[in-house]
């Protein structure tokens, strides 16, 4: 695999979910102003009197307006609270953890053909929705929550990157030069072995990659290698094709 990731369209069998975030703003108050107090005139005389002159009426002093008393800003809306989402691993070498009944995990790959001979571990959904590989491209990784070997139905998935700053070109880069006919033996967690034969090894751009056919857990059992190729995009940081290899148990490919 490349530098980044493999994108992976998961079928519907994949659990995985993505949180969403809401927010709101609170409401201002308005406070009203009390009106300006009007002076009271004081009152005329009917006709000029040498008596002094009436004293006058005082001012009535306005009682303070009320100040409107805010009412208390309304509670501001909460979001609703999430669905909840299944506690599915996102990447974990521990597959007997996660192992249904009857799972035997692929633990090692060998294609003599090619001199590859390597490690494997389980692995799962990266952050980005992709499969997660191990960091090394000395490492293959398979896709646990399919199908392991002697399985009857569907792909077992193996990838690797073809090249990683951890370790230099790995050995899945020399996938491109697989020829059909040639032997696959993978190794199980129970200490069996199933040898495959190589049927089809194509390379296509990553944008038509068939991520639903490779990741398939329907149909006859199969084997399915992937890594990357092509043109390495020095701007992305990724290559531009995926090597797929398909093979299927050595028992059936003779009909």
């Amino acid at each position: 695999m490349s530098r980044g990731r493999l994108t992976a369209t998961l079928i519907a069998s994949v659990l995985v979910g993505l949180p969403l975030l809401v927010a709101c703003a609170p409401q201002a108050t308005l406070t009203r102003v009390p009106p300006r107090p009007i002076a009271l005139s004081p009152s005329a005389s009917a006709s000029p009197s040498p008596t002094p002159s009436p004293t006058p009426s005082p001012t009535p002093t306005p009682s303070p307006s009320a100040t409107a008393i805010p009412a208390p800003p309304a509670p501001e809306p909460q979001p609703a609270a999430p669905a909840p989402v299944p506690d599915i691993p996102r990447s974990d070498a521990a597959a007997s953890t996660y192992l249904p009944p009857g799972v035997v995990a692929p633990q090692r790959i060998s294609i003599p053909q090619l001199g590859i001979d390597m490690p494997i571990e389980a692995e799962g959904v990266d952050d980005n929705g992709a499969m997660a590989l191990p960091p090394e491209a000395a490492i293959a990784g398979w896709y646990q929550y399919g199908p392991g070997i002697h399985n009857d139905e569907g792909a077992t998935v193996i990838a690797a990157h073809i090249d990683s700053f951890h370790d230099g070109v790995g050995p899945f880069s020399r996938l491109r030069d697989a020829s059909a006919g040639s032997t696959v033996t993978v190794s199980g967690s129970d200490g069996s072995s199933v040898d495959y034969t190589i049927t089809e090894v194509r390379s296509v751009g990553k944008i038509d990659a068939p991520m639903a056919e490779v990741f398939d857990r329907s149909g006859d059992p199969r084997l399915t290698l992937v890594t990357c190729g092509g043109i390495f995009d020095s701007s992305t940081g990724h290559y531009l094709d995926n090597v797929i290899v398909t093979a299927v148990p050595a028992s059936s490919a003779g009909g």
